[in-house]
């Protein structure tokens, strides 16, 4: 087999070709060092690319629910609100039904509590009126309309309520396919939908007018009414709770992941500035060196004309 003879013309290609081969080098740390990134295009490197791309989607998507989350915040947190008021008035109630039932009070006494339970009635109708944004938080999904109608007689005074609201919830997404309802309705906050709970603002307007008429026997009626009123939002504020735990829960794991996700894009898309200062020093050497072994190899003119 015969020897391959090496012209000066194949020496040159080579050397040319190994010099364009550092440049392009330099020129990408140098591109890495002004953007901050080892990848710039997706040919640079298509699997990290594609890395880094997911993970920006699933950010997006979980910010998305963040986003959901900070926005329902405020309705569960006035619902609970409003329930714990409502809860402070019905303890108020019992107390003075407690009082009222006292056989030692004049009828004169029993009408000035009377009118206490009365302002009660009215500040449990105002909560359960309650809006945030705008919108009536236990209507269901019926939002813009007072979810609570009053009937009032002569003198004012509430004589009986009614619910106008639907049973329906408001559900918001907080993570891929998982979604918790915002609201509770009026009908299973303040009026009797299982048993043992009861229509709380009949059990206020019975125990006014059973004051205001005398009728102490009824008294332990209203009494129970009250009890079985304080169980009922009980059991509303721990449902209330309820979503807002898993709603926070959801919140810290989606922070959580968001804070891995970054990492991932770091790690695939973001450059180590060190090691690339590092890499163009001893890129740039290199190619200065190629240029000095070059320089001695090729014909002086032809040097020059590369110079």
């Amino acid at each position: 087999m015969g020897a391959i003879r090496v012209t000066q013309r194949m020496l040159v290609d080579r050397i040319l070709s190994n010099l364009a081969y550092q440049s392009r080098r330099i020129l990408s740390y140098q591109e890495q060092l002004a953007t901050g990134n080892k990848v710039n295009r997706p040919s640079d490197n298509p699997l990290n690319v594609r890395s880094a791309i997911s993970a920006r989607v699933r950010i997006y998507q979980n910010e998305q629910y963040l986003s959901n989350i900070t926005s329902a915040r405020p309705y569960l947190n006035e619902s609970e609100s409003a329930v714990m008021t409502v809860m402070n008035v019905v303890q108020r109630a019992k107390e003075l039904a407690l009082q009222g039932a006292n056989g030692s009070n004049s009828q004169l006494q029993r009408n000035q509590i009377a009118t206490e339970v009365n302002q009660l009635l009215e500040s449990a109708l105002k909560e359960a009126n309650h809006q945030t944004y705008g919108k009536y938080i236990f209507g269901g999904a019926v939002t813009m309309t007072k979810p609570f109608q009053e009937t009032r007689g002569l003198s004012g005074e509430i004589n009986s309520v009614s619910y106008v609201g639907d049973d329906n919830y408001i559900y918001v997404e907080i993570s891929e396919g998982s979604q918790v309802n915002i609201n509770l309705t009026g009908r299973e906050v303040f009026l009797p939908t299982i048993t043992g709970s009861t229509d709380i603002f009949q059990a206020l307007a019975d125990l006014r007018d059973n004051l205001r008429t005398g009728n102490v026997s009824a008294l332990q009626q209203r009494i129970d009414e009250l009890t079985r009123a304080i169980n009922q939002l009980s059991l509303a504020l721990a449902k209330i709770g309820a979503i807002t735990n898993r709603m926070e829960t959801t919140e810290q794991d989606l922070e959580s992941a968001n804070i891995e996700l970054r990492r991932v894009i770091s790690d695939n898309i973001e450059a180590d500035m060190a090691e690339v200062i590092v890499n163009l020093n001893s890129q740039t050497n290199a190619y200065q060196s190629a240029l000095n072994a070059a320089s001695k190899v090729i014909q002086p003119s032809l040097l020059d004309y590369i110079r």
